[in-house]
């Protein structure tokens, strides 16, 4: 057991001598409590909402408009250049892979010509599909910073400050 001087508890509470409030804590840390909580304390009253403005509203909607097309160009995005990289690289698979391999084996030539996905190997395959998803996902990630970037713009050209995190 480790005991030791904590110049954090006091003795006295609202000048009047005694241990309560200070020995409690300390009391409850040494049977393995919490310490600092008490539980007399009700909670501070709820303030009540103070109402937006109307260029707050407005503000409000045009940062959700921006927002919703800078995200919709980015998905769009996000689905042409991802399937473009996927097809650029299964070609690249299947010619640099599939057809040298199909022509060193002799009868498979044909069958490189007529099942191509399926003579690309699984390795050529998952690095497709990584190559697809990280195109994609740079599309989304920049699309979003973007984005962010316009609500801001909304932000200081109503001068409405940043909305909370």
């Amino acid at each position: 057991m480790y005991i030791s001087f904590n110049p954090g508890i006091s003795f006295k509470q609202n000048g009047i001598q005694g241990a309560p409030k200070g020995a409690q804590e300390a009391n409850a840390a040494a049977q393995g409590g919490v310490q600092g909580t008490d539980m007399s304390q009700k909670p501070a009253p709820k303030q009540p909402k103070k109402r937006s403005s109307l260029r707050e509203d407005i503000s409000k909607i045009a940062k959700f408009f921006t927002t919703l097309g800078e995200m919709t160009k980015a998905s769009f995005k996000a689905v042409g250049y991802g399937a473009l990289t996927v097809a650029a690289s299964l070609a690249g698979f299947w010619a640099f892979g599939a057809v040298p391999k199909g022509f060193k084996k002799g009868n498979n030539v044909l069958d490189a010509f007529k099942h191509p996905i399926k003579n690309i190997s699984k390795k050529g395959k998952f690095i497709t599909a990584l190559l697809g998803l990280g195109v994609a996902s740079y599309h989304l990630i920049k699309g979003k910073l973007i984005s962010n970037q316009r609500t801001a713009n909304v932000d200081h050209q109503l001068k409405t400050g940043h909305r909370p995190a």
